[in-house]
């Protein structure tokens, strides 16, 4: 399943609320739903803002056996890295809690333009 949205900030809710309520129907223990719905949420946030502003973003959700994937497309060509933040950075901590509570996570370019950000959790 997928959403397509724009790259608006005040959408990052609407695409993690669509996230979480795909791993609720897929049955998701909550453990995994609060590390799902915090990692959609990095990951959509990281395209809205590191993408074009006029760009469209497409997240897609599903389950295979006991992992939930998420992957986020925007149009954007930097690859996502890990960034170790000052205690008073503002931001800059969102790969990094991907990294951190991922079972996986990756990035590939897709063609012609864009990239897709995907992570994996377990349910």
């Amino acid at each position: 399943m997928s959403l397509a949205i724009s790259a608006r900030t005040e959408l990052v809710r609407e695409g993690r609320r669509w996230v979480t309520a795909q791993a609720v129907r897929c049955g998701a223990s909550p453990a995994a739903l609060a590390t799902i719905t915090l990692l959609s949420s990095e990951l959509v946030a990281n395209a809205v803002l590191h993408g074009p502003a006029d760009g469209a973003i497409v997240v897609r959700a599903r389950a295979a056996g006991p992992v939930f994937r998420v992957e986020v497309d925007d149009d954007g060509h930097a690859s996502p890295r890990v960034r170790h933040a000052a205690p008073g950075d503002a931001g800059g901590r969102g790969m990094f809690l991907v990294d951190a509570r991922a079972a996986r996570w990756g990035c590939y370019q897709r063609s012609p333009s864009g990239k897709t950000v995907w992570f994996e959790a377990r349910m």
